[in-house]
């Protein structure tokens, strides 16, 4: 699945990483069962990878939005566009112009008030990532928290969510509970060793 940012429109971890999740939620709501996108779909699931990539320009961000896709936030400001997944060899030539979103992005505050209803998604402190892969990580949880059908309603509302860098005490702390909303375990192909566990969520 990839996921675009417009150059520019979101600037803090914790905004992206929200919109991040509930578009990649949508993208799997929408397309998942339709036919045209069945079989991806089937082959992405048992490795659902996520690949973030940014937007450069106006004209290549409107042509993102021509493409199918689900959109979080709005298209005009901070928002986030997800693709259905497709393999590498089938990105076409305007997703192979797009940057990976490697930017930095104002990091996410250890404590935050959070909105009725949203999930809290915890970075894992010991884990160095880069925006974009934390980014994947983030949606990731969601899609997991929403495939579970325990969180019908969070779906319905769009998906709220408040993202937070605990303490390392904190997110153990978190990482132990057993009744997660989802648990990231990283299969290790970018940046993290295989088996980290990267972002937990933490239910409404």
């Amino acid at each position: 699945m990839y996921l675009a940012l417009r150059r520019g429109a979101v600037g803090s971890l914790a905004a992206a990483g929200e919109l991040a999740g509930a578009a990649a939620v949508a993208c799997v709501r929408r397309f998942e069962f339709e036919p045209e996108y069945a079989e991806a779909f089937a082959s992405w699931r048992p490795r659902p990878g996520k690949v973030c990539l940014r937007a450069r320009t106006s004209g290549q961000w409107e042509q993102l939005l021509g493409e199918p896709h689900a959109l979080a936030g709005d298209a005009g400001g901070a928002s986030v566009a997800a693709l259905p997944p497709r393999r590498r060899s089938q990105r076409g030539p305007l997703l192979e112009r797009l940057q990976a979103m490697s930017g930095e992005l104002e990091p996410a505050p250890a404590q935050a008030p959070a909105a009725a209803g949203a999930l809290t998604y915890l970075l894992n402190p010991a884990v160095a990532m880069s925006s974009g892969k934390t980014l994947a990580q983030i949606a990731h949880a969601a899609v997991i928290a929403a495939d579970g059908g325990r969180h019908e309603p969070w779906v319905a509302a769009g998906c709220p969510g408040r993202v937070l860098a605990p303490s390392p005490a904190a997110f153990a702390a978190a990482a132990a509970r057993e009744d997660l909303a989802a648990r990231v375990v990283d299969a290790g192909l970018t940046e993290v060793a295989p088996g980290t566990v990267t972002v937990v969520a933490l239910p409404q």
